[in-house]
């Protein structure tokens, strides 16, 4: 009986380690970058629904299975902050969020493959459920938006580049929101923001404008199309379809569906029943060099519970299909 009982607790306490070490836990609005130069695909932080808390743990997802990286030195625990891949550093940078204690950060952080390392410069105040990404025709790294500590919502515009911060200033801007998304057009030469929401005294307006900045021109509105208002989704730029992959989020209800934009409007693909549950809790998307696709990860389902799928959309067939990752030595 007390070997029994001692073989239980073993197989108790393996398996518990084992899914602590094995994977990452279940996380609402996955922060996710791609290292396109490795075909790694990094997540750090974030609010752990099973812990009930912030982490400030970093994986990597390489050869179709997770690890967890060692980390002296690492970010304070936080949620709500953003990461993205600085290809021309060859480096990831996460900036903001809100920390365990519910203080808004305005720190910027970049991880060179092997340590972390604040970087200093000033710029953007204190923030969460902002957006980043990165312009790959001039190397910066582009922000907008998000919530500061006072709840209000806010639109200023920053570009992350030779390692300062300097604000971008726009005759057209558009209107405050948070848990937008951006991405970049490298074929059209665009930044391309979509959606969000805004707090205001009358409640809470819920976006679906789209607006391209363009380097000479600023901010543009394009389109504002109110039947596809939402928060908490997720875009990205597909370089096979040239167009942005736009999939999820939230507005009364959760979505589905999968559209996407090449500078005029909106289109939804026709494509089978067959793919991603509809989502919200800001899934990650972001184009996978090696998959030649658009590559989706996480969110959360409809019962409010936090998503850990990868799915690959493919711009030729407008097909999505389970993301499998190419194996390498």
């Amino acid at each position: 009986m007390i070997n029994l009982l001692a073989l239980i607790v073993c197989f108790s306490i393996s398996n518990r380690s084992s899914s602590i070490e094995d994977s990452p836990c279940p996380r609402n609005q996955p922060v996710i970058a791609y290292d396109a130069k490795d075909d790694a695909i990094f997540l750090f932080g974030g609010y752990c629904s099973t812990a009930k808390k912030r982490l400030n743990d970093l994986w990597v997802f390489r050869n179709n299975q997770w690890k967890k990286i060692n980390q002296k030195e690492a970010p304070e625990a936080r949620s709500g902050h953003a990461m993205v891949y600085d290809a021309f550093n060859d480096r990831l940078l996460v900036f903001g969020g809100k920390n365990e204690t519910g203080q808004l950060l305005n720190d910027l952080w970049s991880w060179n493959r092997s340590a972390w390392s604040q970087l200093k410069a000033t710029g953007p105040v204190q923030r969460q459920s902002h957006a980043l990404v990165f312009n790959s025709n001039t190397g910066g790294v582009f922000l907008f938006g998000g919530s500061n500590a006072e709840k209000q919502s806010l639109n200023d515009t920053w570009i992350y580049k030779d390692e300062n911060w300097k604000r971008i200033s726009s005759s057209s801007i558009p209107p405050a929101r948070l848990q937008h998304t951006l991405t970049y057009d490298s074929e059209r030469k665009k930044m391309i923001l979509f959606g969000g929401f805004d707090r205001t005294e009358k409640g809470k307006i819920v976006y679906g404008d789209t607006w391209e900045w363009d380097e000479a021109l600023g901010w543009k509105l394009i389109d504002n199309n109110e039947s596809l208002a939402r928060d908490h989704h997720g875009m990205a730029y597909d370089f096979i379809s040239k167009s942005a992959i736009l999939f999820g989020g939230y507005n009364q209800g959760y979505l589905g569906g999968t559209w996407h934009w090449r500078g005029e409007r909106w289109v939804k693909h026709k494509h089978t029943s067959y793919g991603p549950s509809a989502r919200a809790g800001k899934p990650s998307l972001f184009y996978n060099d090696t998959a030649q696709g658009v590559v989706l990860f996480g969110g959360w389902d409809k019962g409010n519970r936090p998503l850990m799928d990868f799915w690959k959309f493919d711009g030729r067939t407008s097909a999505w299909s389970p993301f499998v990752q190419s194996s390498k030595d």
